[in-house]
């Protein structure tokens, strides 16, 4: 299925290839890609070097999902750390956050997750010392590392877990062997959206045609829409799953979803 990348929101599928085509030669872009009522989704490519603009959002958390290249950060009074592929990264309200591209690039990729009304207006102090990072199980870490998931719970099996619990979203992070399904169902009150980091997922939704998803590709599905998801690649599989905190699920054997 070939999508061409464009600013239209909430599309089915965003594949991350033509983003790139789309912007190819350009040092610095942004590209919105869902607005699901809680948040604003905003793909953005820095080259290394790019000037930061250090900022503090009062009044709620913000997120980001590393799609390419390397970025520090250093956020609150921590000290700076490297983020790359599949890592979520935190800032809790309050929490002043400096951002740097550190990468060799071309290519310094970040999904940044939050409320459609953000703004940067607020600057905040730079720490005079840092203190390490603190040493926790998830959800909510300030540094989710994509890797460390996959070395905590290994590839044999189907899994999932939490990575950010807030008021607004909880992600779930999910690994799937070849050939697995989700159990499929409906959302009645919230659109849900993934973020592909590994393998190659199917989407089977209402009487649509099904499609397929790939590492860095990002798939939204409206509420009301039942949805069935099959791991489709000989390796496994591993996405983002953003839902509303209350992430209410009706399944097959319930009621039927409204829409098809």
């Amino acid at each position: 299925m070939v999508t061409i990348a464009s600013q239209t929101v909430n599309q089915e599928i965003i594949h991350l290839a033509d983003l790139r085509a789309l912007n190819d030669g350009k040092e610095r872009w942004n590209h919105l890609l869902n607005k699901d009522g809680r948040n604003r989704a905003l793909l953005i490519s820095a080259a290394p070097g790019a000037p930061p603009d250090p900022h503090i959002h009062s009044d709620f958390n913000e997120f980001w999902i590393m799609l390419d290249g390397e970025t520090e950060y250093q956020i609150g009074q921590y000290v700076p750390f490297t983020a790359k592929w599949g890592d979520v990264v935190i800032a809790p309200a309050g929490y002043r956050h400096d951002i740097r591209s550190t990468g060799t690039g071309p290519w310094n990729m970040r999904l940044v997750v939050g409320p459609q009304w953000s703004n940067h207006d607020i600057k905040g102090i730079e720490p005079s010392k840092f203190i390490p990072l603190p040493q926790a199980e998830p959800a909510n870490l300030i540094h989710t590392s994509y890797e460390w998931m996959l070395e905590r719970h290994g590839t044999e099996n189907n899994w999932g877990e939490e990575v950010v619990l807030d008021q607004r979203n909880r992600v779930n992070f999910i690994h799937s062997i070849p050939g697995s399904s989700n159990n499929p169902h409906w959302h009645p009150d919230f659109d849900e959206w993934w973020v592909v980091l590994k393998g190659e997922l199917e989407w089977r939704v209402g009487k649509k045609d099904p499609f397929r998803a790939g590492p860095g590709d990002v798939v939204f599905v409206e509420k009301g829409y039942r949805h069935d998801i099959v791991t489709v690649s000989d390796e496994s599989a591993v996405r983002l799953a953003v839902t509303n905190r209350a992430g209410v699920h009706i399944y097959d054997g319930d009621d039927p979803a409204p829409k098809e």
